[in-house]
């Protein structure tokens, strides 16, 4: 009984014996198998560690070029006040290309943050544009917005040529476009702004001097000056057309067109110069600016009366611009001066140059472009009384007138210059329009022979002697 006893508690030792060592076992096991994971993930870390010690300098690197080029960045990128003004230089653009804006439409940033496109500190600012213009008037616009001082990019656009009949209908094509416009803002996210400490910073900063430059060069914007179409041709409108009208005496197609921008361009000095002599600071500023801008004027009207009377502008598109973009304004202006005039009338200098452009006129023989000068003015002579140096003016201005009105009706008569006899102590004599006349016979209604000469006849015509050769 007892050796059963002996037998049953040795059994129950080995077991407890075993059970313990399997369980010592297995805990060991456990622990293996995680020292191994332990270590599988430690050498994961070392991996991980060691590939960002191998890019760390990189990285670095990096950084201290950011950090150096970021002043620059912020001057490249618009601030707050910069997109409140967008709007405002897009309109100040337009003005000055005479771009026609129909709409300047801020795009939404929310939908592009709802479709997750916004994943950095930048965000995108977009703006759409519609407007009118030509070709080149559109390049313009654009020179601006690639020249502004903060960065802008055009995205997209969109551009609907207007037509021929169109263009021959108001002078000046207007093709419908539509663009994109967009810009970057720094918005920062939290901590971005936190900066790390770089060990040995400045000599890191001076080993990439060269690097930062090159970076904060490829931040400057490059500015090109638009020289405008210098007589090219809207590609987007009909390519057929003719390089010379059908009236020989008019300007080639191009020179005509030339000859118009030239114009459109003198007549919009001359409003912004109307503009400022209308704002000058004092009497004598304004009057002076005055005088400078009835020059102008002046020339104005007179090349406008030489182009009109010798018909060098007819092709349809120049001359319905010439029209709209020149004549039109012009009158509008000569109006405005004429009813901002003093009663004292036209001014010395006013006077003096019509003057001296009449008689340019009689010389070369255009007595009709004279007498549209003397008209341009001659409401105004009368009210210059009781100042002698321009009344002394304004009687020469109409002797001048009545000249080149003597001279064209003079020109206007026919007459037929037949043989002439001069003999010595005998009247001399000449066959006008078939009839022998010797001096003092009269020629027709004011029309008297003064002297006969070889080769010419000398005629007092409303008391002015004038001379026709034969």
């Amino acid at each position: 009984m007892n050796e059963k006893k002996v037998w049953i508690g040795i059994a129950i030792c080995g077991s407890l014996v075993a059970t313990t060592l399997g369980y010592f076992l297995r805990s060991e096991k456990l622990s293996i198998v995680e020292c191994q994971d332990s270590v599988t993930v430690l050498r994961a870390q070392i991996d991980k560690a060691r590939t960002t010690v191998r890019g760390t300098p990189e990285l670095e690197r990096e950084v201290i070029v950011l950090r150096e080029i970021a002043e620059r960045i912020k001057e490249v990128l618009p601030d707050t006040k910069d997109l409140n003004d967008l709007i405002r230089n897009f309109q100040d653009y337009s003005r000055e290309t005479g771009v026609v804006p129909s709409s300047f439409k801020p795009k939404d940033a929310a939908k592009d943050r709802a479709k997750g496109k916004v994943a950095s500190a930048f965000e995108k600012v977009a703006y759409t544009l519609t407007l009118e213009a030509d070709l080149f008037q559109y390049l313009d616009f654009l020179n601006r917005i690639e020249t502004h001082r903060r960065f802008m990019s055009v995205n997209s656009f969109k551009i609907d040529a207007t037509s021929r009949r169109k263009l021959e209908a108001d002078g000046v094509a207007s093709h419908r476009i539509q663009m994109e416009v967009e810009t970057y803002k720094y918005v920062p996210k939290a901590g971005d702004t936190d900066e790390v400490r770089i060990e040995g910073y400045e000599r890191k900063r001076d080993l990439l001097a060269g690097e930062i430059n090159r970076r904060r060069q490829a931040l400057t914007i490059a500015t090109y000056s638009y020289r405008g179409s210098r007589g090219r041709r809207d590609p987007l409108i009909d390519p057929r057309v003719p390089v010379r009208v059908e009236d020989p005496n008019a300007w080639t197609v191009q020179r005509q067109m030339e000859e118009v921008d030239e114009l459109v361009r003198r007549v919009e000095e001359a409003l912004v110069f109307w503009g400022s002599s209308r704002h000058a600071d004092s009497v004598l500023d304004r009057m002076v600016k005055r005088s400078e801008l009835e020059k102008t004027l002046a020339m104005l009207e007179e090349d406008l009366r030489r182009i009109d009377g010798e018909k060098k502008v007819n092709y349809k598109p120049a001359e319905t611009r010439l029209k709209l973009n020149v004549v039109d304004p012009l009158a509008l202006l000569r109006k405005e001066l004429e009813d901002t005039r003093a009663v004292a009338g036209p001014s010395r200098e006013e006077l003096e140059h019509v003057g001296v452009s009449m008689e340019r006129h009689i010389l070369a023989g255009e007595y009709e472009a004279a007498l549209s000068a003397f008209k341009a003015l001659s409401d105004g002579l009368e009210l210059i009384q009781r100042d002698p140096p321009r009344e002394v003016l304004a009687d020469w201005l109409r002797q001048l007138a009545f000249d080149a009105e003597t001279l064209r009706d003079f020109a206007k008569i026919k007459l037929s210059m037949g043989g002439y006899a001069i003999i010595e102590e005998n009247p001399p004599v000449v066959i006008i329009n078939g009839r022998s006349r010797s001096i003092g016979d009269p020629v027709g209604n004011d029309l008297i022979v003064e002297a006969i000469r070889p080769a010419e006849v000398d005629f007092i015509y409303r008391g002015v002697v004038l001379t026709r050769q034969y």
